[in-house]
């Protein structure tokens, strides 16, 4: 084992470099405290989820004086959507606190754009640096043990912990975190390709993928031009689809790949990168999501919608959330102020991942998600309604329409569900 380097103080020691680990750095950072974010990777890492930015997603990083047009970024102006013989190009909902576009950025610029605005801020941005194993005093735990890349070791001692390590987080499970097993999840596969496409304005949606079987599947596929020659490819599929054990969905991308093939110009058997497939915990089904000096953010707390399976603005929401509990119990000293962390996420979210975790239950059967697949895509208005509901963006109460008159019974019938 190597020599241990000189061990590392802070405030507060952020644990992963994504979207909701930078966040809350950055926001901390701000407010003048002694941040500290540590990356397991020596260098950012490219990855093919999370290139589409949502509005909602867009007015976080705003938040943050962060413009990822600025940087590359490549405008859509809303959503295509597709089923069978149908098509409708869905725009945007239009809000006063969103813009009225999203935006494609490859992953690996917009983390390192995260870690830089941390780094600018005042944050110390430690790469190749893997949190292993916590360090407790009294029962609380005060840091983190680190393993750099050259198999060095060294400790970080904080007085708070943001875990942000991403979907498998493996220092949350070694904190006690789990899935709720009952929940749903996501699970999802996708790659590039090149197409003449790739400048399109609007991501493509379809709607009722079919297993080789030819039954519908509880998911959909996507094209999302990147604006750079490429577009990203890839398939969703909820665990509630009641064969999930025995669908591959490398081969289900395959299939998709060779659907939309003539339509986008590309060869599906040339990807530009081999396919990746990812579990994701969605719907808030990771918990608890905090202790008495630590909380846990983003895909860590399986914090993806549970209607589309995004989950680049709810880690941005999170980390402005925890950032601001931080910061108070930076300020007063007292540390069970972390206990409103789950409760203003409550607040925020918890009623509309509760709507999406009952629909993904449902949705999994193929006798309720025929009718429901046929009565959603009816029309060009029902579509723009699926799309409300799938981005979090429902109208204001004089604006109301059908997505919102739907989503409030489905609300109330969620109040008297059991929590999943």
């Amino acid at each position: 084992m190597a020599v241990s380097a000189d061990p590392h103080s802070t405030d507060v020691l952020v644990i992963g470099g994504g979207p909701a680990g930078s966040a809350v750095a950055a926001r901390l950072a701000d407010e003048g405290h002694d941040v500290t974010l540590v990356e397991k990777r020596a260098e950012g890492r490219h990855k093919s989820c999370g290139d589409l930015l949502s509005p909602r997603a867009v007015a976080e990083l705003s938040q943050l004086e962060i413009d990822p047009m600025s940087f590359g970024g490549h405008p859509i102006q809303g959503v295509r959507m597709i089923f069978g013989r149908q098509r409708a190009d869905t725009p945007w909902p239009e809000r006063h606190d969103m813009p009225h576009h999203a935006v494609v950025i490859r992953r690996d610029e917009l983390d390192e754009q995260l870690r830089r605005r941390a780094r600018n801020a005042g944050a110390t941005v430690l790469m190749g640096h893997e949190a292993t194993t916590p360090i407790s005093e009294r029962g609380f735990v005060r840091g983190a043990t680190m393993t750099l890349a050259d198999g060095t070791i060294r400790d970080v001692n904080a007085r708070f912990i943001v875990v942000a390590d991403g979907a498998s987080s493996r220092f949350g499970r070694v904190l006690g975190t789990s899935r709720q097993r009952r929940w749903p999840y996501a699970i999802a596969a996708r790659t590039y390709f090149s197409s003449p496409r790739h400048r399109d304005a609007w991501v493509e949606t379809s709607l009722g993928l079919s297993d080789p079987q030819g039954n519908p599947v509880a998911g959909y596929g996507w094209v999302t031009p990147m604006g750079d020659g490429n577009v990203n490819v890839g398939v969703g599929v909820l665990s509630s689809y009641r064969d999930i054990k025995g669908l591959n969905t490398l081969k289900l991308l395959t299939a998709f790949s060779d659907h939309v093939a003539a339509d986008w110009g590309l060869d599906p058997t040339q990807p530009l990168k081999s396919p990746t497939r990812l579990r994701l915990p969605i719907g808030g089904s990771v918990g608890p999501k905090m202790g008495p000096t630590f909380l846990v953010v983003g895909d860590a707390a399986g914090a993806a919608n549970p209607f589309s399976g995004d989950g680049i603005d709810a880690a941005l929401m999170g980390g402005r959330l925890a950032a601001n509990v931080l910061h108070e119990a930076l300020t007063t000293g007292n540390s069970t102020t972390l206990q409103r962390y789950p409760v203003v996420v409550a607040e925020e979210v918890e009623a509309y991942r509760k709507v999406g975790r009952l629909s993904a239950r449902f949705l999994g059967r193929p006798a309720i998600l025929k009718p429901a697949l046929r009565l959603a895509t009816r029309s060009d208005a029902t579509m723009g309604a699926v799309l409300r509901i799938a981005t979090n963006a429902l109208r204001d109460d004089d604006t109301a329409g059908g997505a919102e008159r739907a989503y409030r019974l489905a609300s109330l019938a969620a109040k008297f569900a059991p929590s999943w």
